[in-house]
């Protein structure tokens, strides 16, 4: 199981480092404060265009058993991925890109010009990340884990040039500068990962389904995403929706810079910690094999959760603030309450990640959106209800919001999640498995 995470989870990481990478290019660039406002404005709606990967993946790890039910994947991830480039050009349209930025996001009048121009320039960075999060899990489904890291990990080097040489040196906001160089390393991861999963699927191709499993058609494969999409949408709005909440807070535009740099650090290990679920879904698919993945799971939890410890609450945390990021002085404290407040995460996150694997083995989709509607109840209580009740103020609110609607999923999935434990994947048989044969399925080669 470490054989197969490690690289899964070095990937993850160098994906979310861009977060801090932009972050700090950005903080030594002119206009810093409201660059990484408006930065954070639109990176949460891209964060939102780029939700549904993680369903289409889970999907792929579920249904996919061999070259007809890969290809019937395959054409449904394409068919989606342009829906979603239609809706990012609906956004990047002047009028109704300001109107939606301004009533759904809450984005201040005096940001939305940068807010404008910054998601015109990356209004194709969904459509790469979707295309590199599909070829990605194709790699893992294949067990060519090992190979996963190689687009991320070029794509960061190249976010580092850019953000870390380039962005400083330039005369213009760094927010537009940063959203060109997310643009650039998002075309090369997308192409990158798109190369190396078709060397492998030449070289070691799908076999035929199984005869005894009904063919896959996207009437079932949408019965089984749709509740996911649901899913993943509800926790990816998270973002969006405590940005618009701490920008109706005093200082709007130092609590959402300060929000921004505590939620791009703590979602290092918590990105960690994402490929969990395609471990327990590929290597823990059989029942004699789930006590062994829950311990491997928590484990990791532990140390993730312990390694936030460590910096959040040592002189580490003004290290890697002022000193890493290169944020304003202004902003620091409060973006280290904020980072303190993050290090329950990991530990709920194991939770949620085993007992929705659980749930999903068995392809009961709609209780995985239960557990997700929950979340965005207790979420939106605490940010829109308990915040202006109580007179919270600060980027700590946005934390709290998290990590109070985190565990209440975590507790959701549990329940719900529990009763499918040491129980074997359920699977999609014929009735009469003697008829297979008679069944037309068109026989499709994947590239």
């Amino acid at each position: 199981m470490a054989t197969f995470f490690l690289p899964l989870a070095a990937a993850q990481i160098l994906q979310t480092l861009r977060n801090p990478v932009l972050d700090a290019g950005i903080s030594r660039a002119i206009e810093p404060a409201s660059s990484l406002a408006a930065f954070a404005v639109v990176a949460s709606v891209v964060m939102i265009l780029s939700a549904s990967g993680t369903a289409i993946q889970s999907a792929y790890l579920v249904l996919v058993q061999g070259k007809q039910s890969y290809s019937v994947v395959r054409r449904y991830m394409f068919i989606y991925t342009g829906i979603i480039a239609l809706i990012a050009i609906l956004i990047s349209l002047p009028g109704l890109g300001e109107s939606f930025f301004r009533s759904a996001i809450g984005t201040p009048d005096n940001l939305l010009p940068d807010v404008m121009t910054m998601m015109r320039i990356v209004i194709a960075v969904p459509i790469f990340n979707l295309i590199r999060q599909f070829y990605l899990v194709q790699l893992a489904h294949q067990r060519h884990s090992h190979l996963v890291w190689i687009a991320p990990g070029i794509g960061e080097l190249v976010l580092i040039v850019l953000a870390l040489g380039v962005i400083p040196r330039l005369s213009v906001p760094g927010g537009f500068s940063g959203a060109i160089a997310w643009l650039v390393v998002a075309v090369i991861e997308g192409t990158l990962t798109f190369v190396l999963a078709r060397r492998i699927n030449r070289r070691v191709p799908y076999d035929s389904d199984p005869k005894d499993n009904a063919p896959l058609d996207f009437q079932y494969v949408t019965s089984f995403l749709v509740p996911l999409l649901i899913t993943q949408f509800a926790l990816v709005i998270a973002h969006p929706l405590i940005t618009a909440g701490l920008l109706r807070l005093p200082d709007p535009e130092f609590t959402v810079a300060a929000f921004r740099i505590a939620f791009s650090l703590s979602m290092l290990p918590m990105t960690a910690m994402a490929p969990l679920r395609q471990v327990v879904m590929v290597l823990g698919r059989e029942s004699g094999d789930h006590r062994r993945a829950r311990v491997f799971v928590y484990a990791i939890g532990c140390i993730m959760s312990g390694m936030m410890v460590l910096i959040a609450f040592t002189p580490l945390n003004r290290v890697v603030v002022e000193g890493l990021i290169g944020a304003p002085k202004e902003i620091v404290p409060d973006a280290i309450v904020a980072m303190q407040i993050f290090t329950a995460l990991p530990l709920f996150m194991a939770i949620r990640q085993f007992y929705q694997s659980m749930t999903m083995n068995q392809r009961k989709t709609v209780l995985v959106a239960v557990t997700a509607a929950v979340r965005l109840s207790v979420l939106v209580a605490l940010l829109f209800v308990m915040t202006p009740m109580l007179g919270w103020t600060g980027a700590g609110v946005g934390a709290v919001v998290r990590i109070g609607a985190m565990g209440t999923e975590a507790i959701a999935a549990y329940i719900i999640g529990r009763k499918y434990f040491e129980m074997d994947a359920a699977t999609r048989r014929i009735s009469k498995p003697e008829a297979a044969s008679s069944i037309p399925v068109r026989s499709q080669e994947p590239d």
